[in-house]
């Protein structure tokens, strides 16, 4: 305080200005989570890296997904008997025509059907009921969409209620390329049927309804009709092979 006195008074009386402070250092203050993010982020690399090489053993082990078809459409007996009606073909069409399959939603109008059905429960028509046409039609429960205009449920079980829907493999190319790769027994697996959803019935495709009891959509229905089914017999009399 005596030197500012002196030097104001050196200076005349003027009021000297305040001495410039020397500015205290600020400790540096680390930034927050700094280092931690910086592990983290090593962490989430790690963690991907890991995830890329189990995706890629799994692409490797399970091949690449497959892209699903669109679900078939059924296209109903006249159909398939355009090109399966002739003697030199098997005449499928006209085996189908006297067997009790082509008469299947037609039986549901007996008095007899309606007699076995109330033994199951069902009170109503059969022609309406669930618990009925399941067996006794073709494609019962799919979209009406997925049905042909030409298609009837009337025509009962139909070519594809065994083969599956047939708007995939119904043209001749189609089909004649599924019979070479049959070979001459017709033994062998077909990858074109597979692909295109055409079924080759065999004892359990016919067990589906010639059973006790169906479970569809979550319910079982009691098959008020049954009787032992013995497959060798009842095949001789709906079998329709395409001769070689």
């Amino acid at each position: 305080m005596i030197l500012r006195a002196a030097l104001s008074e050196a200076n005349g009386g003027a009021a000297l200005a305040p001495p410039l402070e020397r500015p205290v250092p600020r400790p540096a203050i680390p930034r927050a989570g700094h280092g931690h993010n910086r592990v983290e982020g090593y962490k989430m690399k790690q963690f991907l890296a890991v995830i890329g090489m189990l995706l890629a053993a799994a692409f490797l082990v399970t091949g690449a997904p497959q892209v699903q078809a669109k679900d078939a459409d059924y296209v109903g007996v006249k159909a398939c008997g355009k090109c399966h009606k002739k003697d030199k073909d098997g005449e499928q069409l006209g085996i189908w025509e006297k067997s009790d399959h082509a008469k299947a939603y037609e039986t549901l109008g007996t008095p007899k059907a309606k007699e076995a059905a109330q033994k199951v429960g069902v009170s109503g028509d059969p022609q309406k009921s669930e618990a009925c046409l399941v067996c006794h039609t073709t494609g019962h429960g799919a979209p009406e969409s997925r049905f042909d205009k030409k298609f009837s449920m009337g025509d009962g079980v139909q070519c594809e209620g065994c083969h599956g829907p047939g708007s995939e493999y119904k043209s001749k190319k189609t089909m004649k390329q599924i019979a070479d790769e049959r070979g001459p027994d017709k033994k062998a697996a077909s990858p074109t049927a597979k692909k295109v959803g055409l079924i080759i019935p065999d004892e359990n495709t016919c067990k589906t309804c010639h059973s006790p009891e169906r479970t569809f959509n979550g319910k079982t229905y009691k098959n008020p009709s049954f009787k032992e089914f013995d497959f060798k017999k009842n095949w001789d009399k709906i079998k329709h092979p395409i001769p070689s």
